[in-house]
């Protein structure tokens, strides 16, 4: 009998991070004479990112701080499931840029999660405040007698 384990389904609200470069997804001339030194690295998200997370990730701060540190040509982008880190290399990440982006992702999931937990608190209070006022009517309402 085959026993199979299946990996444990990634919450929505937990951390989201760089599993690890998509190889077979990179360009198949790459190390050739004709290959590029410039090109476009998918790397796999641990969990589909959320979309605030999405809007931090594009913001404007996320490129200066990518050209503060000497990646000014390279660029993020999301499809579904992978970040595509455009105009780089592996060398680039190896030496620097993928530390870089694990800190960058690490403070936006960190960012957006503060956000949520912020919400979420604002909603409960709303939401004990409108309880409040549906008991104060409902008793107001009860105190009326027709007789």
């Amino acid at each position: 009998m085959t026993t199979t384990h299946a990996l444990p389904p990634v919450r929505a609200d937990s951390p989201l991070k760089l599993s690890g470069i998509l190889a077979s997804a990179l360009p198949h001339d790459l190390g050739t004479a004709r290959g590029s030194s410039r090109y476009t690295v998918p790397v796999v998200f641990s969990r589909r990112p959320q979309p605030r997370e999405l809007d931090l990730l594009h913001g404007g701060n996320v490129s200066r701080r990518l050209a503060e540190a000497g990646y000014s040509d390279v660029e993020l982008r999301v499809s579904d499931r992978r970040l595509l880190i455009t105009n780089t290399n592996l060398m680039d990440l190896k030496t620097g840029l993928a530390h870089l982006l694990g800190t960058i992702l690490s403070e936006v999931s960190a960012q957006a999660a503060t956000e949520r937990a912020d919400r979420e608190e604002e909603l409960d209070a709303l939401g004990l405040i409108e309880e409040q006022r549906l008991e104060s009517i409902r008793r107001a309402a009860a105190e009326i007698h027709f007789d």
